[in-house]
């Protein structure tokens, strides 16, 4: 069986904790079954934004864990210009994109594996 390499994009738009508490569980199981063999990206938008604000995390700690085992996380810039907050106010080491679902289509469209983040 040969190696292939996976790669993943997780969508998350909501502000419910337990939500957020299970995305860091969900991109820690697949980054730890599949190793170095696995891409894993994270587009946060929406109400999910939150998430990444250094000013309003309930996730901080676990979120800096996940993303120094290399998982991508990237905030929606049409999320951030709508709710009018200001790109320093997200933490360090998250990327943007101009629309997190147009992102998403496009990493689908390439074929990546996507998984909606909600209960």
């Amino acid at each position: 069986m040969k190696n292939t390499k996976h790669n993943v994009v997780f969508q998350l738009n909501t502000d419910n904790i337990n939500e957020q508490n299970a995305l860091m569980t969900y991109v820690t199981n697949v980054r730890n079954h599949w190793k170095e063999d696995v891409t894993i990206q994270v587009v946060v938008h929406g109400p999910g934004i939150g998430m990444l604000r250094k000013s309003k995390t309930m996730v901080g700690e676990p979120l800096k864990a996940v993303m120094q085992k290399g998982i991508q996380f990237f905030a929606c810039e049409n999320t951030i210009n709508a709710r009018k907050i200001e790109k320093s106010d997200i933490i360090e080491n998250v990327g943007f994109v101009p629309s997190g679902l147009v992102y998403i289509i496009e990493k689908q469209e390439e074929g990546w594996s996507y998984i909606k983040c909600n209960f």
